[in-house]
């Protein structure tokens, strides 16, 4: 960090010019590296069960991990495409064990494993994890200060149509982007404020390295105009992009494809595919046996207090939507009495609702009225993380979910889940108002735009602490 910061005075940035979002991600990323091996040879060097013989085998496998963990956070990294990606320090985190695992299995499978203690893979293990949050927080907040002249990308708008307020909400949403001005070569007398100059004005601040990126935001259908201004733009060193037509742009995040000799626009993709899909799949399955055989004398006993409180049968199951909006059976604990179960969820439980029993009361408290979904799991029909079941008469303010949340369908792109990006950020419970779905909904829908194994594995180490301290399920 003192690196960093001597950097500043030294260099021509540090005299006033700008450093760019992905100038500063780069360094920023060079520092975390540099912080992970020092933090993995501190561990080699200060783990009293290190020897002289060992030390080569602990290099070996030091380096191995580094390469795997940059291999997974830079190389294969989705949002690294885009100019204002965030760094998500979970998905960071994630990373980072998901290469402690392949660590692990090249130990066994060299049978070099009695070389590596428990303490220091252990210690490795969390030295490295808080050498990457350390790092990415304190590189940010120098590369972020004045003296850097601010770490982000300098954004110039070009056509000033009708959709600006959503755009420039848009942008100045991320932290990493700062619109430098609007740009407009339109008729005199018809100029809007705010609006910096045209397309001269435009290239002069882009040929003096002002602007890092430019957003072209003209109607499709001015075929003529794009044209014109991408040729100009073509002879400074920018980023170019155009705002797709509202009908497209509604959909989310898209990007170019490739499909043989066929460039297009892929509105969707599917969320989980290839190798990282069947993980996933496989993972679910192993967790869900596993947690049925350890949960099975707590669920005996549940099913017995059940039984013994009120007649009825001990699971209440219920058809919910499911991938492809295809309808499933999930399966839970019964909570309520048999008389006052509500098949389609037409009525959502309240506080102190007196359709539920004592027992009931008590194992939805602690969501062990869940539990069975663990069969749901091995079955296939739901997987460990993805966006929450609902069922198919529930309602916010009144009004069907569907009715509410325009693109709420899209969230049946991939298998529901136990828990949820939208869980751990709070936004569950009853749907008092139309807001809470249309919350859960956007996080639904950027869980799968941001899916990973490792945002998978940091939304259920979330999940198993929230579940300790949760004060909105009843």
């Amino acid at each position: 960090m003192v690196a960093l910061a001597e950097a500043s005075r030294l260099s021509p940035i540090g005299r006033g010019r700008r450093m760019g979002a992905r100038a500063a991600r780069e360094i920023a990323a060079f520092v975390e590296v540099v912080a992970l091996i020092s933090a993995l040879a501190a561990a080699s060097l200060t783990i009293d069960r290190w020897h002289a013989s060992t030390l080569p085998t602990l290099v070996m496998f030091s380096l191995f991990w580094v390469w795997v963990y940059v291999l997974l956070t830079y190389r294969f990294n989705r949002t690294s495409d885009s100019l204002l990606a965030r760094d998500l320090l979970a998905d960071r985190m994630g990373n980072w064990l998901k290469s402690a695992l392949l660590v692990v299995i090249l130990a066994f499978t060299t049978k070099t494993s009695e070389d590596l203690s428990r303490l220091w893979f252990g210690t490795s293990a969390g030295l490295g994890l808080a050498a990457i949050g350390v790092s990415r927080t304190i590189s940010w907040a120098i590369l972020s200060s004045h003296r850097f002249g601010g770490a982000r990308t300098h954004i110039a708008i070009y056509g000033a149509g009708a959709n600006m307020d959503e755009l420039r909400a848009r942008l100045d949403a991320n932290p990493l982007g700062v619109i430098d001005g609007l740009y407009d070569d339109g008729a005199r007398g018809t100029q809007k404020k705010g609006r910096a100059a045209g397309l001269a004005q435009l290239m002069e601040r882009a040929r003096s390295g002002r602007i890092d990126a430019v957003v072209i935001n003209l109607p499709w259908s001015a075929e003529d105009q794009i044209k014109r201004v991408v040729e100009q733009l073509e002879s400074v060193n920018v980023d170019v992009l155009l705002v797709p037509p509202e009908a497209l742009a509604e959909h989310g995040a898209f990007r170019s494809a490739r499909l043989g000799q066929l460039n297009a626009l892929a509105l969707y993709t599917r969320p989980a595919d290839g190798i990282a899909a069947l993980v996933k799949a496989c993972f679910d399955r192993i967790f869900a046996l596993a947690a049925l055989v350890a949960l099975l004398p707590l669920m005996l006993i549940v099913a017995l207090a059940i039984r013994l409180e009120s007649p009825g049968p001990v699971f209440f199951r219920q058809q919910r939507c499911g991938l492809n909006n295809t309808p499933f059976t999930m399966w839970k604990f019964r909570s309520m009495r048999q008389a006052a179960e509500d098949r389609n969820g037409d009525r959502l439980v309240t506080r102190g609702d007196s359709r539920v029993t004592k027992v009931g009361a008590l194992i939805r408290k602690l969501s062990i009225d869940e539990l069975p979904q663990f069969l749901n799991v091995l079955n296939g029909t739901m997987s460990l993380v993805g966006p929450r079941p609902h069922a198919y008469g529930a309602k916010a303010a009144d009004r069907l979910y569907e009715d509410v949340v325009d693109r709420y369908a899209a969230r049946h792109r991939m298998r529901p889940g136990l828990t949820g990006l939208a869980q751990v950020r709070g936004f569950r419970g009853n749907t008092e108002n139309e807001s809470d779905i249309r919350n859960r909904v956007a996080a639904d829908l950027e869980y799968m735009d941001r899916w990973s194994l490792s945002l998978d594995l940091a939304i259920l180490f979330r999940t198993a602490i929230i579940l300790v301290w949760q004060r909105n399920a009843y």
